[in-house]
Parts: structure tokens; sequence; C-alpha cells
């Protein structure tokens, strides 16, 4: 019985190890999970498994995070997401100091956290795409061609619509400098291709609008 249940083991493991072996993605679990079949392999007695294992199962964990975390760096870095990618650098970083399963959760945990409020940050930048359509409205307002009569009203209008804009933007840098002390819209990072993809536009109009918003907000 017991001759049995130390063969099932074995397989088990050896099974478990074999699954990844050969995948492409996963190099550094299957490493792991190797390391770990081969002490169970190497046992002539289960009980001696519970002075070889150490810290191979913990160290399973760690290497498959950093696999799982490789394709994901290399998944940002393809589209360009220079700000998302920050996640999976810092936690390739450090994940193989890391031989301790609480350890590696509060690590990630707390690295993602990061990440989202940066990620949060860089993306307020979106306020420029949604006040695109206001800022074309007050152009076409301040630059309409109408009656005499017409033109102050069109004028105000174009003023308010102006205004609105730049308590919108002040009001979206009060709430982000409620994470960051200091936060600031930064119209030229529109241009970096994570938020250009935004805008179905050319170069030279988005770079035009911007310089016109920047004058707005006072950027």
């Amino acid at each position: 019985m017991t001759d049995n249940l130390l063969e099932d083991y074995k397989a088990y493991y050896s099974v478990r190890a074999e699954k990844y072996a050969g995948n492409p993605n996963f190099p550094n679990y299957y490493a792991a999970e190797k390391r770990l079949s081969d002490a169970m392999q190497s046992c002539h007695e289960l009980i001696e498994f519970k002075d070889k294992i150490g810290d191979l199962n913990e160290r399973c964990a760690t290497a498959l995070t950093k696999d799982q975390y490789i394709m994901e760096q290399k998944h940002f870095e393809k589209h360009q997401e220079v700000v998302r990618v920050l996640l999976a650098k810092r936690i390739i970083e450090k994940v193989d100091s890391i031989n301790n399963v609480t350890e590696l959760i509060t690590m990630v945990n707390d690295e993602s956290n990061k990440n989202m409020l940066e990620v949060t940050l860089d993306e307020a930048n979106w306020f420029f795409a949604y006040e695109w359509e206001f800022l074309d409205m007050a152009e076409v307002y301040a630059n309409a061609v109408v009656p005499d009569k017409y033109k102050q009203g069109m004028q105000e209008v174009a003023a308010i619509v102006k205004k609105n804009i730049a308590e919108s933007a002040k009001s979206t840098e009060a709430h982000m400098d409620a994470f960051q002390k200091g936060w600031r819209l930064t119209p030229d990072v529109i241009l970096e291709f994570r938020h250009r993809r935004l805008f179905p536009l050319s170069d030279e109009h988005i770079k035009e609008h911007l310089e016109k918003f920047k004058i707005i907000i006072n950027a």
C-alpha cells in the first residue's frame, strides 16, 4: 500500500511537470516544476519528500508568476503601453528574490495597486479626447461667418465654451491631485501612441488643437 502511494505521488508530480515541457511561454515554471518532480522521484519512501521539498513548491509559484508577467510585458511593449508595462517590469525584477507565496502575493498586490494609480493618472489625459468636440464647437462659433448683428452672440458662446473647458481642466486636475500632489494635465502626452490611437486625425490637426488647449488651460 505504501509503495503504491509513493508511485502515485511520483506519477502525479511527473505529469504536473511534463504538462509544460517544451512550452515557450512557461520555461521558468517548467524548470521549477521539474525540480520539484525530480525531488519526488528521488524518494525511496514518501516521508523523505518532507525533507527534500524545501521551498521547491513556493518556487513553482514564483516561476509561474514570472512567466505570466514576461508574457504581459511582451504584450504591452508590442502595443507601446509604456505605463501599463511598468507593472510587469517591476514584478519581473523582484520575483526571483521571493521564495514565499505570502510575500509573493503581497508584492504583486502592492505593485498592481501602484500601477493602477499610474494608469489612472496617465489616462486622465484623455480629457483632451473628451473635450475635443467642445474645442471644435468654440472654433465654429468664434469663426462663423454671420451677419454683424449675430457676431457678438457667437463670440459670447465661443467664450463660454472655452471657459467650460478651462473649468473642466481645473476640476480634473483637482481630482487627480488627491492621488498625486501637484498633478497636471499634459497635452503633449497625447502624441504618444497609447493616446494618439484614440484620434482618427492627422498629426498636424492634433498638434494644432493641443496648442489651443494649452492656451485655454494655461498648460
